[in-house]
Formats: structure tokens, sequence, C-alpha cells
């Protein structure tokens, strides 16, 4: 090779260079983003436990678990429940990977002890829970293994109850009762609802238990405030013993997701099923009957509000009444107010009142309501002339389909002067409500006056002019509802309400035996129906009472919800078949 070929080799070998060390340069500025994988969503699994899972003869203070990965704490103090519960909770924190967990208490001899993380343990980075491990081990030489399991839901909604505290409690006290336990001592053994309403107990004695469910509103384990929301099974239960059973399947059957397959996936290893308690949760109204309130509402109306229907309750006037004073009460529907309109002519009054057991009351009202300074300057410069106020079924001045025009007043009328050209009608006992009997027929447009001085209230008042523009809306504007329901038997009386997909009760039927239900001249939209079976038969749904081991009454509702449209019918063929 001469010396000019040598060198055009030599340049392009250097050229040649360039190139490759500009190409990686230019590839090394390029930023990407490295690929992080698939998202980490397994939760911590313990490798180690010190001491070891179900140990027996414990008599440390410390407890250790090493997961396999870094875990952080939260809240534990709170979401650790630990049984039988402790006077001092223990202390809990973290080292490397080890969660240490500390008792600032002596164990009790000869016990079996149970902790249920809750949510207070997650890793580090994703913070997925550790869940659906129970550490239980025994201060004895024998470790208690049964178990038992359930559900918290409301009894009025029917949704699953997140956040009660569950305790059982056992008949070995000599002194207090089994009964009386939730309300003077904390339970023998504890844990909580998660978000699905459900509990689980493990290490427990082979005893009967009561089961009491308790939204624990001051922290204290013990059902000691009126507010608090309470559940409880109906009989003592026994715990029970869970054994995992071995089932030869096929290896390519589809596995339950419970369940745990050997390496060869010919054996899976699953829980059988066993027996679980569902609670139905509810704030117990106090059995004794006493007074909320009783005040002068406004001159010429008294009001007596009582916790329970006050139909034993005797109000009476302990002074002699001049002819011209007169009193008309008026009970709410569950008589539990009663309303007193009375003429005006008094300026104070001595009343009693008494139900012969808890209520023995003697008060002396003033009939004259308070004046505040601004409202006897504007008395003192313009005398006004009270009159009566009258309110009617009109919306956006429309009428459904044969629906009356109706006038409600805010006293009992006690006189009606009829015009000539209409007449009125009461409705109801106390002359609270009046309607006009006229045959309106729907896509017409009224218009109506009614003078003044036709109808006077007890007070001595009187009703000003009044004129109204409406019109009646056309069947074809509204849905109906047709359907048949089935009550079961041995059950008095079963109140159906029809709801809006948000729960407003838009129409309530009460029904004693199997009946067709018509709901007519329903606004377009999304409806729902539910049952309560009345047991008492008061007209309303009815809480438990844990002292009388009454559970509160059962609601059903209808499977689905019915979409109502404009002239259109919903007549279901088959039976609402409303079960106990």
């Amino acid at each position: 090779m001469n010396f000019y070929y040598f060198c055009i080799m030599k340049n392009w070998a250097r050229y040649f260079a360039i190139c490759v060390v500009a190409i990686l340069m230019i590839r090394c500025a390029n930023v990407v983003t490295p690929s992080g994988g698939p998202k980490d969503d397994k939760s911590p699994v313990v490798l180690e436990a010190s001491p070891e899972n179900n140990s027996t003869d414990f008599n440390g203070k410390t407890i250790h678990l090493t997961f396999d990965e870094f875990v952080t704490l939260n809240n534990p103090s709170n979401n650790v429940m630990i049984s039988p519960p402790m006077n001092k909770k223990p202390t809990y924190r973290t080292s490397g990977k080890t969660l240490i967990i500390r008792f600032e208490e002596p164990l009790k001899p000869n016990t079996t002890y149970s902790i249920n993380f809750g949510d207070a343990v997650k890793d580090l980075h994703e913070g997925n829970v550790f869940k659906g491990y129970t550490f239980n081990f025994s201060t004895g030489n024998i470790i208690d293994s049964l178990s038992l399991k359930g559900k918290v839901i409301s009894a009025s909604s029917l949704t699953p109850m997140e956040g009660f505290v569950i305790g059982l409690y056992s008949n070995d006290n000599e002194t207090i009762t089994i009964d009386s336990m939730p309300y003077k001592l904390k339970p023998e053994y504890i844990t909580t609802t998660d978000k699905k309403g459900d509990f689980e107990f493990s290490g427990l004695a082979d005893k009967d238990y009561l089961v009491f469910a308790l939204k624990d509103n001051n922290s204290n384990l013990i059902y000691d405030l009126p507010n608090e929301e309470i559940a409880f099974y109906q009989d003592l239960v026994k715990p029970y013993y869970i054994e995992n059973q071995i089932v030869k399947v096929a290896a390519n059957d589809t596995l339950n997701n419970d369940s745990i397959v050997a390496a060869d996936s010919i054996f899976e290893i699953k829980k059988p099923d066993y027996p679980s308690y569902t609670l139905y949760s509810f704030v117990q109204e106090d059995s004794v009957q006493k007074i909320f309130k009783k005040e002068l509402v406004e001159e010429g109306l008294l009001r007596f509000v009582f916790r329970y229907p006050a139909d034993n309750v005797e109000i009476k006037v302990l002074e002699e009444l001049p002819d011209t004073f007169n009193i008309l009460p008026v009970y709410s529907a569950r008589k539990d107010t009663i309303l007193w309109y009375f003429t005006p002519c008094k300026d104070s009054l001595w009343i009693s009142i008494n139900d012969g057991v808890n209520i023995s009351d003697t008060t002396h009202y003033s009939l004259k309501p308070r004046k505040s300074v601004s409202k006897r300057r504007r008395n003192q410069e313009e005398e006004t002339v009270k009159r009566l106020v009258i309110k009617n079924n009109l919306k956006g001045n429309k009428l459904k389909p044969e629906q009356p025009l109706v006038f409600t007043f805010n006293e009992p009328i006690v006189k009606v002067n009829q015009p000539d050209s209409m007449h009125f009608e009461k409705l109801d006992e106390f002359g609270l409500k009046y309607q006009i009997i006229n045959n309106l027929k729907t896509e017409n447009k009224y218009q109506i006056t009614i003078p003044d001085s036709v109808f006077f209230g007890i007070s001595g008042v009187s009703n000003d002019s009044i004129k109204l523009n409406f019109s009646v809306q056309e069947e074809s504007a509204f849905g109906n509802i047709y359907i048949t329901a089935e009550v079961p038997e041995n059950i008095p009386q079963v109140i159906i309400e029809l709801t809006t997909d948000n729960g407003k009760t838009i129409d309530k039927q009460i029904i004693t035996g199997t009946q067709e239900l018509s709901f007519e001249y329903l606004d377009p939209g999304k409806y729902k129906l539910k049952a309560i079976l009345d047991l008492d038969r008061n007209g309303v749904w009815s809480p438990g009472n844990f002292n009388k081991k009454l559970q509160p009454e059962k609601i059903i509702f209808y499977n689905g919800t019915l979409e109502v449209r404009a002239n259109w019918d919903i007549d279901l063929d088959e039976p609402w078949k409303i079960e106990k």
C-alpha cells in the first residue's frame, strides 16, 4: 500500500470515529422518562413474628412483626383493636421493616389476646393497607381458637355501617347481669366494622356471648350516651372452630379469590362457610315520657311538645275563665305535640301538665308575646291590624288533575260566610283546612276571587280579599304506578312509602293484607318503594329497644328503581312479595 492510500484510509477512520461519538452524544442528550413498571398494589406481608402467631405461655412486654417492605403507621392507638381491651393502650413504633408493639400494663394470666390491625399499617410507598391478618397469643398454656363473624347495617337505610365497635360479653360476672353489661363494663372482646360493615373475631373461648355493637362517640367502650347508635343480636351466640378444607380440583379450574392454591394447582385450601350474624343499627329512644317544649308561639297559640304520644297526658287550666276565653286543642299526627289555640283576651294563665307517672308540672304563662324595642316603636307609629294567614296547594299556579283547591289557615276557623258564587267544605275536625267545592276541569284556566271577611279564626281575625289565577294540568303530563303488595302472615299492618330517588316521601299508604296500590299523577322522574313492617301499629317506623329486647321494625325496599314517564303507566304484573 502506497503512502497516498494510507492517508485516505487514515482520514476515513478518523471521520468514522467522530461520527460514532457524535451519534452517541446526541442519544445521551435525549432525556427519556424511565419506565417504572406496574404499580405495586400488594399489601405488606409478615415474614417473621416474635413471638410466633398463636403462641402460648407468653410473658413478655413486646411483640415484633417484620414485614417484606418498609411500613408506616396510621393512628394505631385508635385503629388497632386488642381483645380483651386494655386500660392503658400499648405504644407502637417502627424500626426498619419491623413493627414493635409494647404493652404498658401487665397482661392477664391464662388469657388469649387477639390483635386486629384495622387500617393502622400501610406500606411506605404506595399506601397499601396491611389487612386480613390477626395476631393471637396466650399468656397460658392453651390458646382459644374459636371464631365469630357478622355484619352491621343501618335498620332504616339498609346500608353497611363502618366504624362500629363490636363487643362480646359472657355471663361470667356474678354481680352484673349480661343485659346490663354494655352500660357498665367494657367488652371481653372487641373489634370494629370495615367499610362493608363486616366484622370478625378469632381467638375466642368456648362460651355463649352477647353480641353488642356501638357507635362509640366518646371512645370509652361503654354505652352511656343517649345519642349513641347501637345494634344487638337477639340471642346469645356461640363461636365455632374454623377448619380449613382441602379440596381436590382440576388444574384448569377457576378458583375462588379467597382460596389458597397449592404449588401444583391440584389441591385448593379454602375456608368453609360458617354462620354470620346480621345486626341492625338504630338510635334507641328513651322510654321515659318528658316535656320537650312548653311555650307561647304567638298571641293566641300555646305549644306543648312531648317525647312520646301524649294520650295519657292531662293539660288543664287551674283558674276560672271568662266566657269570652275559648281554647281549642289540636293534636299532631303522632299526638306528641299539642297546640292550644285560644282567644287572646287574657294576659296570663295557670296551667298544669300531668301524666300520673313522670310528669307533674305547673306553670304560669304570660299570654302576651314579648315585643322588641323597634317593634314597639313601629306599633306606636302605626297601628297594624292582624289578619288570617292563608296558604294554598297551587304549584306554579297549577293543580294536578282531580286535585281540589285547598286552603290552609294559621289558626282554626270558627265561622265561614259562604259567598254566593262558591262553597267551602271543612277537611279536618279542627277547621285548619278547607277546600272549594267545584268541578275543576283539565286544560281550563280559572280566576277565583274570595272577598274579605269570609273566614273568621278563633282569635277573631278574618281574611283579606284573595285573587287567584290558575289552571288544571293535562293528565298526559303525568305517569302512574300500579302494583300489588303481598303482606306476610302474622304482620298486623304494613306501611308502603313511595319516595323519590333521594329518599323524599311522596305518598304513604297503610295496608293490612294483600292489596293493589295506586300511585297516580306522578311527575316524571325516578321513584322507589319501601315497606315497613309496622308491628306496633303506630303508623311510623319504630326503632328498637335493647332493654326490652325489641329489634327495630324491619324495612324492605322494592328491588330496583321505577322510572315514571309522562303519559305512561307502570303496571307491574308480578306482585311484590314482602318478606319478613
